[in-house]
Formats: C-alpha cells, sequence, structure tokens
C-alpha cells in the first residue's frame, strides 16, 4: 500500500511504504472524520481516502464497501467506550485493595462514575450521536444491514455484561450472567435515548440522571 506523498531526496523516484496496519489507522480517522462533517449518506470512500491521503485502492483493500467501513468505526467506538468503562472500574477495584479488600464505594456509586463517564463521552462527540441514529435508521430498512448490526450490538452487550461482572463483583454484588445482560441492554439504551433527548432539549437531561437510573436498577 502506497500513500500519497513527494518521493523523499534520498530515495528520488520512490515512495515510503506504509504499514498496513497504518494505512488502516489513518482511514479509519479520516472516515469519522468525513462522515462526522458530510453524515454517512453524504460521505464517499473517494473522500475518505483523499483525507487519508491514500489511493481509492487502499480503502477496498482494507473495506468491501462504505458500510463495512463504517462498521469498523462503530466497533472502534464500542472498544473505546467498553475501555473507558473498565477503566473505571479497575480504579475502584485498587481502591478496595487499598482499604483492606473493603468496598471504598458501593455499586451503586460505581453506577454513579459510569452514567458520569458515558455523559462525559457523549458530550465530548456529539457528531457521533447523530452520525449513528441516520445509520441506525440505514440499517433500520435494510434487513441484511439490520442483521449485521444486531450481531455487533449482541457481542458489545455480551463485552459490556462482562465488564458489569466483573464490576459487580468488585463491589461485593452477585449480579448474574443474565442480569448483566439486562443490565447492558438497559445501558445502552439510556444512553442513546437521553443523547437523543440532551441533543433536542438539553435542559431536559439532567448532568446525574443517567448515574442515578442505573445506581436505582442496581440497588
Amino acid at each position: 500500500m502506497t500513500a500519497r506523498r513527494p518521493a523523499s531526496a534520498a530515495t528520488p523516484g520512490r515512495v515510503k511504504r506504509v504499514r498496513r496496519d497504518e494505512v488502516r489507522s489513518r482511514l479509519l480517522e479520516a472516515a469519522l472524520a468525513v462522515f462526522e462533517e458530510k453524515g454517512y449518506e453524504g460521505a464517499s470512500l473517494e473522500r475518505v481516502s483523499e483525507a487519508a491521503g491514500f489511493s481509492k485502492g487502499a480503502v477496498y483493500s482494507n473495506f468491501a464497501n462504505k458500510d463495512e467501513l463504517f462498521f469498523e468505526l462503530v466497533s472502534s467506538r464500542i472498544d473505546a467506550r467498553i475501555e473507558a468503562i473498565r477503566s473505571v472500574g479497575e480504579g475502584r477495584a485498587a481502591s478496595v485493595r487499598g482499604a483492606g479488600g473493603k468496598a471504598g464505594r458501593s455499586g451503586a456509586d460505581l453506577a454513579r462514575l459510569v452514567g458520569k463517564l458515558l455523559r462525559e463521552l457523549g458530550e465530548a462527540d456529539p457528531a457521533w450521536q447523530e452520525l449513528f441514529i441516520e445509520f441506525w435508521l440505514r440499517c433500520a430498512r435494510n434487513e441484511e444491514l439490520r442483521a449485521k448490526l444486531a450481531l455487533k450490538r449482541r457481542a458489545m452487550r455480551a463485552r459490556i455484561a462482562e465488564a458489569a461482572e466483573s464490576h459487580a463483583s468488585a463491589a461485593g454484588i452477585e449480579l448474574g450472567h443474565a442480569r448483566a445482560m439486562d443490565l447492558a441492554t438497559t445501558l445502552l439504551a439510556l444512553s442513546n435515548g437521553m443523547g437523543i433527548e440532551g441533543r433536542i432539549d438539553p435542559e431536559a437531561v439532567s448532568p446525574v440522571l443517567m448515574g442515578e437510573l442505573l445506581a436505582r436498577i442496581l440497588a
């Protein structure tokens, strides 16, 4: 894979080869910017490749089409959010160990922390919420895409449930897999719903509402 960059003076006529993982990373970074600027329908693979500094062939070497590219973006955003939630739980576990194994915070307190974190992540990137809604509508009208998105959402719920069980255990709470899965579904529904309401009327969504609702669910 070659980048569209001028050849260096030391190697005239040659272009430095870019590693495949770097190509993919740069394409995803460019795709996010283009999608957020143009919307899903307005974005094109040509524009993504140009923004990343590659030929269009570089996009097709990594992604079959625009839908697949967006699904990869969804996955990367999910990974980032789950990692952020996991870090909250790990921080709490460390505080528990530092207190000699006694929980320094209750499960409700942990839920409030997670709720606060999700709210901050949403506020930091409001364009993503709008972009996801646009793609959700596309999937709702396309059976094949809907099935693919459903598989990704199931995998995401499973990962969130796994993290929830781990965090609950650190808080001395017996959550159980079935309840953890229900909690993951509820978390996603609350996050998406409040994101929508917050975009329409920011004053309607209290900064602590998500955390308080999660805390009550875990009570």
